[in-house]
């Protein structure tokens, strides 16, 4: 593979170009959507440089673009922020173009990554409207400015505060505040991937909307959807309601995972299968090319004997049988190794994974027992032996440990039941980040601060704006966050 070249964009005095307004730009799609929105996107930037450009700079970009021609790459390109967020620069315009006097910002062409300026108390995101043409944004902190970004091109990462609509194609990132989702003039419109923490709105007129991954812990709903809407992919883990395509035949949902059993329209021939442990454990699904947080039940779409959706679940012991409406299916679910597996998923009403049962830890690993085992709990264990002991056996010994060794022999139950007794054991500091979990009460402080501040110590983890506060955690698991929570640098109250 040829590599990309780098070309930082900076200001300097040689470089300050003049952007005069030209309506000889390409028209961006047409939409019905509301009036400001259809203002917003008829105001592009300019692309007409200043003359006065030096000769040795004009060259230097015909060289550069008849190299990226030759070699078939595009440029990628870092945009410099000044201390209160704005670009240095105003642009190449054939690339990008920034106008203070709209205070908007055009990429073209190329593949843009935002630089923060290192000043003290600088602004770490872009404080302008962003428009994204026939060009890639892949990193950088994009703030609440207007009317938000306006995507015609790909966004694969960075981080959104503001709204976004999106018109094309998005394959990662952040998003912190409402995603709309357009497709119109032939053109299709893209999910791929990236995290959405607030809802999404997906609206199409005559072209396609697909989504094939992605986490989604907003609701996402349609409005009026005139052409086909698929889903084959993604987690959603608040309600989804596509209720509204004009067409039901028009509506594809052939994968994804669901916390809530979708609302489709009426007519529709689309079923959903719930997965869930028989012992009720938590199992992972595949999202963002990573893994979810554990889950206790989930929908999925049924297929068909002929066209079964199969589906991959990662499950914290080894899967011993698959039980379909009661009737084991394990003769057609296939390991990927470890304790991975893919389930074909037919006309099912309901999905029960049975798994193997923990086994005790090692002998010679004190595993997630402290070695200072109180005599509590080391009585037990002389009573039941150690050869043997098994999953119930040990299960008793962890808990008896717990109830000696956690403050007020209070064993928690959920994680954040678990992040609290950690955080006010260590005397309750305030944690780096004043970022705020999705899924936690906004208002809950204390309990925001909890996790947040267990998570930055990597006593436990998180999934993005997520943390699960009510997932379920076994005693190995609150044995371990507790021995290191030992090795924190804090006073252990």
């Amino acid at each position: 593979m040829k590599a990309k070249r780098i070309v930082s964009i900076l200001l300097t005095g040689s470089m300050l170009l003049s952007l005069l307004p030209v309506s000889a730009l390409a028209a961006t799609p047409v939409f019905d959507a509301p009036a400001q929105t259809t203002a917003k996107k008829a105001a592009p930037l300019v692309r007409e440089a200043d003359a006065s450009r030096s000769t040795e700079e004009e060259a230097a970009t015909r060289s550069s673009r008849d190299l990226d021609a030759e070699n078939g790459t595009a440029d990628s390109i870092t945009i410099q922020l000044n201390a209160a967020g704005k670009p240095e620069s105003r642009g190449d315009i054939t690339h990008w173009a920034y106008d203070a006097n709209s205070n908007c910002m055009n990429l073209n062409q190329g593949a843009f990554t935002l630089q923060p300026s290192s000043e003290p108390g600088a602004e770490s995101a872009l404080q302008v409207e962003l428009n994204i043409y026939d060009a890639e944004f892949n990193g950088g902190t994009v703030g609440a400015v207007g009317y938000g970004t306006y995507n015609y091109g790909t966004i694969s990462d960075g981080t959104f505060q503001g709204n976004v609509h999106n018109y094309r194609t998005i394959s990662g990132g952040i998003f912190e505040e409402p995603v709309e989702v357009y497709a119109s003039a032939g053109q299709n419109a893209t999910i791929a991937g990236g995290t959405f923490e607030k809802r999404m709105n997906l609206e199409n007129n005559d072209a396609p909307i697909t989504i094939s991954d992605g986490l989604f812990d907003g609701e996402v709903f349609t409005g009026i959807c005139r052409s086909p809407l698929s889903i084959s992919g993604g987690l959603f883990t608040k309600a989804v309601d596509v209720s509204h395509v004009y067409n039901p035949t028009d509506l594809s949902i052939t994968g994804g995972y669901f916390v809530s059993e979708p609302t489709v329209p009426n007519g529709s021939d689309i079923s959903f299968t719930s997965v869930s442990d028989q012992s009720g454990r938590t199992f992972q699904v595949p999202v963002n090319k990573g893994w979810s947080d554990g889950y206790n039940e989930l929908y999925v779409p049924s297929g068909s004997s002929e066209q079964p959706n199969t589906i991959t679940v990662t499950t914290p012991t080894k899967l011993t049988d698959c039980l379909a409406d009661g009737e084991t299916i394990m003769n057609s679910v296939v390991s990927k190794g470890g304790n991975t597996y893919e389930i074909p998923v037919q006309s099912f009403e309901k999905i029960v994974l049975v798994t193997e049962e923990h086994s005790a830890p090692p002998t010679d690993d004190p595993g997630e027992l402290d070695p200072a085992f109180s005599s509590g709990a080391a009585a037990v264990g002389v009573v039941l032996g150690t050869a043997g002991l098994g999953y119930i056996a040990y299960a008793h010994i962890s808990s008896v440990y717990l109830y000696y060794a956690l403050p007020g022999g209070f064993i928690p139950s959920t994680r954040q039941e678990l992040a609290n007794v950690l955080w006010t054991t260590a005397g309750k500091p305030d944690p780096v980040s004043t970022a705020l979990y999705t899924d936690i009460p906004a208002d809950n402080i204390e309990q925001q601060k909890a996790a947040r501040w267990c998570v930055e110590q990597g006593l436990l983890s998180d999934h993005g704006a997520t943390f699960g506060p009510d997932t379920k955690v076994t005693n190995a698991r609150i044995i371990r966050a507790w021995n290191s929570l030992k090795k924190v640098p804090v006073t252990i109250k």
